[in-house]
């Protein structure tokens, strides 16, 4: 029986068939579950201090952050730490950071998948030049 399937199917089918799990298939996956929802913009909007005030968030902790408004930040993290500068009792910025984080907006980015695409085609035209530098016949 293996006398068989090994007649249909050679080692070299499936040691391309791996590479090509490993070298397309699996980086295509990880770049668009993994990258796409990291290109979006970070805002606090009136809605979510509002939505903070209501789980009775002090207005020492919301009030300077009225001041933020829509400005909009490309990483969560520079928001956090604007958010941090503005208020002036850290102890009272370490008890409700994760409220305040949980409570930030995000906007995609008009045209991201553009950009998801020329990084997805990037990453194949580096895997093919890769691949003709070593194997110039085209075989693996």
């Amino acid at each position: 029986m293996t006398k068989k399937i090994m007649g249909i199917i050679s080692w070299a089918d499936i040691r391309r068939g791996t590479l090509a799990i490993i070298l397309v298939i699996l980086p295509t996956y990880f770049l668009s579950v993994y990258l796409t929802p990291h290109l979006r913009t970070y805002h606090i909007s009136e809605s979510d201090l509002w939505d903070l005030e209501r789980e009775n968030v002090p207005n020492t902790v919301t009030k300077p952050l009225h001041e933020i408004g829509l400005e909009k930040f490309f990483f969560k993290y520079r928001l956090m730490s604007l958010v941090e500068s503005r208020i002036s009792n850290k102890e009272l910025y370490n008890i409700y950071e994760n409220k305040i984080a949980n409570k930030i907006s995000d906007s995609p980015i008009w045209g991201v998948e553009y950009f998801f695409l020329i990084i997805l085609g990037s990453f194949y035209w580096f895997l093919w030049f890769f691949t003709r530098k070593f194997f110039p016949e085209g075989k693996i």
